[in-house]
């Protein structure tokens, strides 16, 4: 059965009104009804995007889309082929002089169908002057936090926000966790600096704002219109994560935000099929992808889940897709263009985390599957991309930075001397290349920050495209003992 809120989609209550009138269904008037999956979406020059809706034609004839241009008037996107046209999706390739305004499909029949994107530029990311810097320390709980980065896109700018929800307090080393329910948020500000963390409302009130039940090494995505279908506002999902028991859930829970806090109740939405911990989420096109985790037996899972986003923030199920070669928890994964790689992790039973021991044999390969563009599903198997990662590796923070991937802290055979904290591939199309490093002029480690194993990461853009990110506590393998820390660039 799946869970339905009103806190996030009241909507909901009008499919309830509805009723056979009989008759056929009306045909759908002309029009672009999202982008890149997303109502109000943020797209970057170069990149091939999708347009979905209806009524474009079934060939393309004498159609073109065209963007608002940086010198006035408007610049035509390239269309790849006639099979990146149908009346229903167009793929285009954003132009180099494209600009945020509107876009617009005419179509050979002589429609003029139209909608606005905000356009960011393309800034490559340089790893080599990567120089991690401290940021507004987290105030408790710091290991296993599900963190998340939103952006808002709006007339008066471009910011983005950090949501983190839950996390554990270790005792006796890596040896046992204490799960919470906190929540909190903080701004960014330019520069890839950030606000002091604020936690958020604990009540026994309908006023409470943190997780109904104590959460750690959960997975985290935020739905903005900006990503999906979501009409407006926001919505947090944690997904999965132990509970007090150190139990891996099913559990998804979700709240409204807005830029600056969370704005409602968490509520328990559609179930994952099995509990899950350690698992990678993605959000992307309308859809959040969950990749792989440790069951409730601690034994690496390959199973790949995937929800679409509906207009009110709910999920409409999570469907099975195909498994990934091997099991796989405590690693990394992202989504390049129409590619989803995962790379690293265990894929042998292991305590809630990971933990600190050495010993357990770890992942250095890696896998890719292809994904549509236009329904987000995958359209075949996976295909193993071998070793990826210079040695085996687990427990380490990804940071997408649109030219490149980073891999951040970790357990590896060189971990106890940080010989790599911070590794790079760069990402070009929807290929994946191969970690090297280390890179960066300023570690976390050379800067006191410790050596860090389990620590959280995010990644955001600002108004003129440059990458901006961070990772957040984790443990020290020097110590053993938990970090508070948050290191940024």
């Amino acid at each position: 059965m799946r869970a339905r809120s009103a806190a996030l989609a009241a909507a909901v209550a009008v499919a309830a009104c509805g009723g056979d009138v009989g008759g056929p269904p009306a045909i759908p008037s002309a029009a672009i009804a999202y982008v890149e999956g997303a109502t109000a979406a943020v797209v970057t020059r170069g990149r091939t995007i999708v347009l979905e809706g209806y009524g474009f034609g079934a060939v393309r004839g004498a159609g073109i889309v065209t963007f608002a241009s940086q010198g006035g008037g408007v610049t035509v996107a390239l269309v790849p082929d006639s099979a990146s046209w149908s009346d229903f999706a167009i793929e285009v390739v954003v132009p180099p002089d494209a600009v945020t305004g509107s876009v617009t499909v005419d179509t050979d029949a002589g429609e003029r169908l139209t909608t606005t994107v905000h356009v960011l530029p393309s800034v490559p990311f340089d790893p080599a002057a990567l120089a991690w810097q401290p940021r507004a320390g987290f105030p408790r709980a710091p290991v296993g936090v599900a963190l998340a980065a939103a952006e808002y896109a709006t007339s008066g700018g471009f910011t983005a926000t950090l949501y983190a929800a839950g996390g554990a307090e270790p005792l006796g080393g890596d040896s046992a966790f204490v799960p919470e329910t906190g929540v909190h948020v903080a701004r960014t500000t330019a520069g890839g600096e950030i606000t002091a963390w604020v936690r958020q409302p604990e009540s026994a009130t309908s006023a409470n704002r943190s997780l109904p039940a104590a959460r750690a090494f959960a997975a985290a995505a935020v739905a903005t219109p900006h990503n999906s279908r979501l009409s407006s506002g926001a919505v947090l999902y944690v997904i999965g994560g132990i509970d007090e028991h150190e139990q891996p859930q099913r559990s998804v829970y979700g709240a409204n935000l807005s830029a600056d806090s969370v704005v409602s109740g968490f509520v328990a939405l559609e179930p994952l099929p099995v509990p899950i911990a350690g698992a990678v989420a993605i959000v992307r096109r309308g859809s959040i992808y969950v990749l792989g985790g440790a069951d409730s037996a601690g034994q690496p899972v390959s199973t790949v889940y995937v929800a679409r986003v509906t207009p009110g923030g709910l999920l409409d199920g999570w469907y099975v897709q195909p498994a990934t070669p091997g099991p796989r928890a405590y690693g990394g994964g992202t989504l390049i263009d129409r590619r989803i790689a995962v790379f690293g992790g265990f894929a042998e039973p292991v305590a809630p985390g990971g933990g600190l021991d050495p010993t357990p044999p770890r992942l250095a390969s890696g896998d890719t599957g292809l994904v549509s563009r236009r329904s987000g599903f995958f359209t075949g198997p996976w295909g193993g991309i071998g070793p990826v990662l210079p040695e085996p590796r687990s427990q380490f923070a990804t940071l997408d930075v649109g030219t490149a991937l980073l891999v951040v802290g970790g357990m590896y055979a060189g971990a106890a001397a940080d010989a790599a904290e911070t590794l790079a591939a760069a990402t070009a199309g929807d290929s994946l290349g191969a970690f090297t490093g280390p890179v960066g002029t300023a570690t976390i480690a050379g800067q006191g920050g410790g050596t860090l194993v389990g620590p959280a990461g995010a990644t955001w853009r600002d108004a003129g495209g440059g990458w901006h990110g961070l990772v957040l506590g984790g443990m020290d393998l020097a110590t053993r003992l938990r970090r508070t820390g948050v290191w940024g660039f």
